[in-house]
């Protein structure tokens, strides 16, 4: 029997808490081995179904690039190439601004703008990937076209790669900006201070003592954010032209591995097309996988606990100028000094701070365009109709039937995450020493890197294709209920363990002084002191899921119809019954209606990408208003 990793545990009396820490044990064990399960499980279907692909067409379907569904020739590399190209671009694109952004707000700005920049980063972290599709898709893919010709360049349209990269660019640099403000504040305030006591400047100081203080910390948040920009599916998919061919060209139309995954699995009705598509995104688990471990490995190598923003009060601030003075109380004579490195220093501060309004302004003119373009749009017709729907012989559609099938998928999964989350978080805390709390913890962070669309491809291949027979042979509610789950049970179990972290020891003592039990102390104690955080994590994961396409689109699959029984107002049961059926939810259509040409199903797209920014919106202000932080956080990044 094993009791919380407390010194003040509480000595068992009698059968009751014998039983009540067996019960509380058992019931959290559980919880935790869902997380390895999962992975496993992941890692064995993925195989399976790619195993008669493999079979058949051996090493050749990694060295060709051929891809044609009619005679069933396939080849990963044009997959291959538009990933890593894309991914590229973004990441030299992202690094230096995400860098220069969080130096700035590490080291230089004061803190109500480190406090007001820091909300604007989450949000731009927040914003869901089909929006992103539709912002590049309306403004930068006309931006490109126009400067393409003005170039002079061979490119139609202005989708492809390099566009793909630059809307990836924006999507992962909110991610690189949070790690490295965590890992540029982890560093002792001691060593700035002795930087400064040898007259070097500001910016001297941060190049020659902070930046390679933090180089593992940010090293492995940019690992963190390639893994996220190989994955990316939606975005990708809406920018990047979709031609499986080779371009010779990165501003030419390409393909990448999740896009064709999310593109043709809905609609693949050949066994050897399906394992195909499967097989490619096992290549793209695999690497994923092994990137993660590469960023886990780095950051954890940083391990030292963040300083204060600021030094301690009774000590005035220490800079170069400081010691100027008073070396010059002293009468100590100076070395004469070189302008150059005050120049240097006014420099890099300004290159910093443009870092930042780089940043900025793309959140800007997406939530302004948006803002625009949707709100006006709106009207009772949009919530109260379906896609379909048709008023005295005249079309009138709208997204009510999405927006509820978003709220049953969201809700079903958060009642499913939250309390598996929680559970396996209080096992990783409270028995952290046991093997199966550090496999479950180190599973849940290598789940988080995870790409959706591979989440949404297990769920099919498992609950559709494999379980059919058993189930339903086609898409549901509830196996995009399960998709959503698995992608936010670790979202859950990473913040609720942070947040019984910093439960003070003494409330666990003073428990077991009274007499209480181990489980007693931890619900009755320890989960409402972390209560806060843990509703906070709980909303993250729901902003989380709430804006995901790509699990969803061969898992709830799409109706352009109230589902039965919304006609006339939800009847009894209809949040369970009607769950077996397929399901609409709100980004499919910002997905496809964002690409169509009718001018009536592009103002529904704004209209619910306005809707989906206002969610995230109310959801990262609650969150902020909720926990009080500071700053954004490296949990963001995953």
């Amino acid at each position: 029997m094993g009791f919380p990793m407390s010194s003040a545990a509480p000595a068992v009396h009698g059968s009751a808490t014998d039983w009540s820490s067996r019960a509380l044990r058992t019931f959290t064990a559980g919880a935790a081995c869902l997380f390895p399960l999962s992975l496993v499980l992941a890692a064995t279907v993925l195989t399976v179904q790619a195993y008669p692909a493999l079979d058949k067409l051996g090493w050749q379907f990694f060295i060709s690039s051929e891809w044609n569904v009619a005679q069933g020739r396939f080849g990963a590399v044009p997959f291959v190439y538009g990933t890593i190209i894309t991914s590229a671009v973004a990441m030299l694109v992202a690094v230096p601004v995400g860098i220069g952004a969080a130096t700035y707000l590490a080291e230089i700005a004061k803190p109500p703008i480190r406090l007001a920049v820091g909300f604007l980063v989450e949000l731009l972290a927040a914003i869901p990937s089909v929006v992103y599709g539709f912002w590049g898709i309306i403004f930068l893919v006309p931006l490109l076209q126009s400067l393409y010709g003005f170039l002079g360049l061979q490119a139609t349209g202005g989708r492809g790669l390099f566009t793909a990269g630059l809307v990836l660019a924006l999507m992962v640099v909110p991610y690189i900006t949070a790690v490295t403000i965590d890992a540029l504040r982890a560093v002792p305030v001691a060593q700035r201070q002795g930087a400064y006591a040898l007259g070097a400047t500001r910016w001297q100081t941060i190049w020659t003592v902070v930046l390679p203080n933090a180089r593992s910390g940010i090293v492995g948040g940019g690992f963190l954010a390639l893994g996220r920009a190989l994955g990316e599916t939606m975005a990708v998919a809406m920018v990047i032209g979709n031609a499986p061919k080779l371009p010779w060209s990165i501003v030419e139309p390409g393909y990448s591995i999740p896009s064709v995954i999310a593109n043709e699995m809905p609609g693949a009705g050949d066994n050897l097309h399906r394992s195909v598509l499967v097989a490619l995104g096992l290549v793209l688990f695999v690497v994923s996988v092994l990137i993660n471990l590469l960023a886990r490995w780095l950051l954890n190598r940083q391990i030292q606990p963040a300083q204060p923003d600021s030094e301690p009060s009774h000590l005035p601030p220490i800079n170069s100028s400081n010691v100027k003075a008073a070396l010059a109380e002293k009468s100590i004579p100076l070395p004469p000094v070189s302008a150059w490195p005050a120049r240097v220093n006014r420099m890099m501060t300004t290159l910093l701070c443009l870092c930042v309004v780089a940043l900025l302004v793309p959140l800007f003119h997406i939530f302004g365009q948006v803002t625009s373009a949707g709100a006006g749009q709106i009207s009772s017709d949009f919530f109260l109709h379906s896609a379909n729907t048709q008023v005295n012989g005249e079309s009138r559609p709208g997204l009510g039937h999405a927006i509820v099938g978003t709220m049953l998928l969201v809700g079903w999964a958060t009642l499913i995450a939250t309390p598996l989350g929680i559970l396996a978080a209080v096992y990783c805390v409270e028995y952290r020493k046991s093997p199966l709390a550090r496999i479950a913890r180190f599973c849940a962070e290598i789940m988080t890197g995870v790409p959706s669309v591979l989440v949404g491809l297990v769920a099919h291949a498992l609950l559709i294709q494999t379980l059919g027979s058993y189930l339903a042979p086609h898409p549901t509610g509830w196996a995009g209920v399960f998709a959503l789950a698995i992608m936010m049970m670790p979202i859950v179990l990473r913040t609720a363990e942070e947040a019984l972290l910093t439960v003070p020891d003494a409330l666990r003592r003073a428990s077991y002084a009274l007499g209480a039990t181990s489980a007693q102390t931890i619900f009755r104690v320890i989960l409402p002191a972390a209560s806060t955080a843990i509703i906070t994590g709980v909303f993250l994961g729901v902003a989380r899921i709430t804006g995901e396409t790509a699990p969803l689109l061969f898992t709830a699959g799409n109706s352009n119809y109230w589902q039965p029984g919304l006609e006339d107002g939800i009847k009894p049961g209809f949040f369970v019954s009607d769950m077996s059926e397929r399901m609409p939810f709100l980004t499919y259509y910002i997905y496809n209606y964002a690409m169509s040409d009718k001018i009536e199903e592009q103002h529904l797209a704004w209209c619910g990408a306005f809707v989906l920014l206002v969610f995230v919106l109310l959801v990262n202000a609650t969150m902020r208003l909720i926990a009080g932080r500071n700053g954004p956080s490296a949990s963001r990044a995953g």
